[in-house]
């Protein structure tokens, strides 16, 4: 477990319940403070309405209402350092400088990028 006197707040949006919850869990048990949502407009009202709490978007790429990179650059126009990590099961193509992980992914990948996402500064994804 992480030792931390603030626990960093991530918004994890996927429209796959079981995905959803196996991460929710993890970055739980691991002293993060999650918020879910189960489509990339449910993660744009959840984000609208704890955007100061928020420091990392984990999200689906396809989803359906809106997809995962949509919702992110409607949430970069509320807060410019937001900062995210794509997650895919599809091969679109993904910018080189953009963190993101292919699905399926070991539960300790993602626990080292959100570590290290959350240790540097934004970038322009």
């Amino acid at each position: 477990m992480r030792c931390s006197e603030t626990r960093e707040t991530i918004l994890l949006a996927d429209d796959e319940p079981e995905i959803r919850e196996v991460l929710r869990d993890l970055l739980i048990s691991n002293g993060y403070e999650v918020i879910t949502a189960s489509n990339g407009q449910d993660a744009l009202v959840k984000f609208i309405e704890n955007t100061d709490a928020i420091e990392l978007l984990v999200t689906d790429i396809v989803m359906p209402e809106r997809d995962g990179i949509s919702s992110y650059h409607e949430m970069k126009k509320f807060k410019p350092g937001i900062k995210v990590i794509y997650m895919t099961g599809f091969h679109e193509r993904i910018p080189p400088a953009v963190h993101a992980l292919r699905k399926p992914f070991h539960p300790l990948q993602l626990l080292q990028l959100v570590r290290s996402v959350l240790g540097t500064e934004p970038a322009d994804q």
